[in-house]
């Protein structure tokens, strides 16, 4: 498995046991592009885009470590997860060290500043 990263490996293993317990409930077992979207169409009900981008890389690893099978020829697939990024803003997290600087009361905090 050199193609899985170390140290994400459990996490590679857990999305594509993910998988695989959903191909099960559903009694499939043949794994191909339609099945995939259907996956992914039911995920991207309740996860953001970026989060289904981050799925897809880890099942298309693990797919084509455990049973050679290449998803990013896929096209329909990637189409349908581009479609869903249309229009997405990604949280932007604040900066707070800039916050704190500008808005903690320097008789309080000014060592610290």
């Amino acid at each position: 498995m050199e193609s899985c990263p170390k140290k994400s490996r459990k996490i590679y293993e857990a999305q594509y046991d993910t998988f695989v317990k959903w191909c099960c409930q559903r009694k499939l077992e043949n794994v191909n592009e339609d099945v995939l979207l259907v996956f992914f169409a039911e995920k991207s009900k309740t996860l953001s885009s970026s989060t289904l981008w981050a799925h897809y890389s880890m099942l298309k690893t693990m797919l084509n470590v455990k049973r050679n099978i290449d998803v990013s020829k896929f096209y329909k697939l990637s189409a349908f997860l581009k479609r869903k990024s249309e229009g997405y803003k990604p949280k932007k997290s604040e900066n707070q060290i800039d916050k704190f600087l500008l808005e903690a009361p320097d008789k309080d905090f000014l060592m610290i500043k």
